[in-house]
């Protein structure tokens, strides 16, 4: 392969990280509170609660590294420094996506807030492909130059930090400027809770546990002793695919004497206000 289509491809995946970094970054500066409650996912499952109160800083802070390092790559500033950085970053994100898609602690990395949700096994393996993209770029860096001039360059760089920090600050005070939520403004919900009738469905796969003279075994629900001399022990689900999970999934209103009064309130003809306050008094 001769330099200049090296030079090409190098460029094209510059692009193409710089564009991955810029987009991951700006959904999580958007929604600072997302950021938060996802990092406060990951110090609980990996027993670290007593940091929890740096999950508003270390949300901003990564969405500003993340924005920087993909307005860097984009736009050529010092591609030596930016892409190490790359590197650095995906050496540190890469073993942890791993362990969650081994482990399952946390079922959404939120590694893209609510813009895109993907599988812990989706974002490992994006991972692994951004860190393969990024390690031909760093070979290859010499084969493309680009250069926007000192000045300019850290002028872009600290742009770059300014926008997504003052974003995050902007959006913690005030709704997201682009709101990816589930529960946005203009969102129907019934509509947004409702499940197509063509819609994937659930598979979970149910190991049932019997015992007979003191040796325990496993078996599926389609093949299970049926006799009395085994005696049922226990049962173990697993879902395989969760099918279609609906937008709005987790919306449910009670009434201390009615019980569930969701479908109550959201079939209402009429006008209806709900006032959420965390401390009434």
């Amino acid at each position: 392969m001769n330099e200049k289509t090296k030079g090409r491809i190098t460029l094209a995946l510059e692009i193409l990280i710089g564009c991955v970094f810029i987009f991951s970054g700006f959904v999580k500066a958007v929604d600072p509170y997302g950021s938060l409650y996802k990092i406060t996912d990951y110090l609980n499952a990996f027993h670290m609660p007593f940091l929890i109160s740096l999950g508003y800083a270390g949300g901003i802070m990564l969405a500003a590294a993340e924005f920087v390092l993909g307005v860097c790559m984009l736009v050529g500033v010092r591609i030596k420094w930016t892409i190490l950085g790359v590197l650095a970053f995906m050496a540190v994100m890469t073993p942890i996506t791993l362990y969650l898609a081994l482990y399952d602690p946390v079922s959404d990395c939120g590694c893209f807030g609510d813009a895109l949700v993907i599988t812990n096994w989706q974002t490992f393996g994006k991972n692994v492909v951004l860190s393969i993209m990024a390690f031909i770029v760093y070979k290859w860096q010499d084969t493309c130059k680009r250069g926007l001039g000192c000045q300019t360059e850290i002028v872009t760089a600290a742009w770059a930090c300014i926008f997504s920090v003052g974003t995050s600050i902007y959006c913690m005070r005030n709704l997201p400027v682009i709101d990816f939520r589930p529960y946005k403004i203009g969102v129907n919900i019934p509509e947004a809770q409702s499940i197509p009738d063509d819609a994937p469905r659930p598979v979970i796969e149910t190991t049932l546990i019997y015992e007979k003279d003191g040796v325990k075994k496993e078996f599926d629900v389609n093949n299970y002793p049926k006799d009395t001399t085994w005696k049922f022990v226990d049962s173990r689900s697993v879902t395989i695919d969760p099918g279609y999970v609906p937008p709005i999934h987790d919306f449910a209103l009670s009434h201390p004497d009615e019980g569930d009064i969701t479908d109550l309130i959201t079939s209402d003809p009429g006008y209806v206000f709900l006032l959420v306050a965390h401390n009434l008094s």
